[in-house]
């Protein structure tokens, strides 16, 4: 089992929020935090994994009641001087959940799952090869366009996502075949809308 980036802290069967723990937000080396657009994956109680794509970022301070403050310190600073301030500070993600795999039959399903992630679930990035078994049909996608985030622009979390899908295939032949046949979705998703598919397509690369 790879190691957990968080927990899960609000869950549905479209959406969760999972706290960001502290290691994974300090590990320059090798950043652990997951970003806007980077598939995660949790366990349902049931054994599911469901797979969903961040599409919020957020740290704020864990008492909603106080509102950090300017220090006019740089990070080596506030690190040796106010330590305690990192520790009153949390990270959180919410994440559009777009597809699932059945303990059960194994396969890999684009549509939402009939569970939720549970509550204090561990939260995983996916691996290549977890996102390349997100390939055509695509399924996901329609979701994305459908049914978005109220909250986040589409489109971005379109760019993010076809960029997903680029990186995932980048070590064998550039990702350009699967960047293609995903884009040929997205077409006929968005009613050969040729401008708004344009314009996603140039910030993918």
């Amino acid at each position: 089992m790879p190691t957990a980036i968080g927990e899960v802290i609000e869950s549905s069967t479209r959406t969760f929020v999972a706290e960001v723990y502290d290691e994974a937000r300090s590990r320059p080396d090798e950043p652990a935090e997951p970003a806007f657009g980077e598939w995660v994956w949790a366990e349902t109680a049931r054994g599911d994994e469901v797979y969903a794509l961040v599409s919020h970022v957020e740290i704020g301070s864990y008492d909603a009641n106080r509102q950090a403050v300017a220090l006019g310190m740089d990070e080596e600073e506030r690190r040796r001087e106010m330590p305690m301030v990192q520790e009153l500070l949390r990270m959180t993600v919410r994440a559009q959940i777009l597809a699932f795999r059945s303990a059960r039959s194994g396969s890999m399903r684009q549509t939402l799952p009939p569970h939720p992630p549970d509550i204090h679930a561990f939260v995983h990035r996916c691996t290549r090869e977890q996102v390349r078994d997100l390939d055509a049909p695509y399924d996901f996608l329609r979701t994305l366009v459908e049914s978005p985030d109220p909250a986040v622009p589409v489109d971005d979390l379109l760019v993010a996502a076809l960029r997903q899908v680029h990186e995932a295939h980048g070590a064998e032949h550039g990702g350009r075949p699967e960047l293609v046949a995903a884009g040929r979705t997205l077409s006929r998703l968005l009613d050969d809308d040729h401008e708004r598919l344009q314009s996603i397509l140039r910030r993918v690369l």
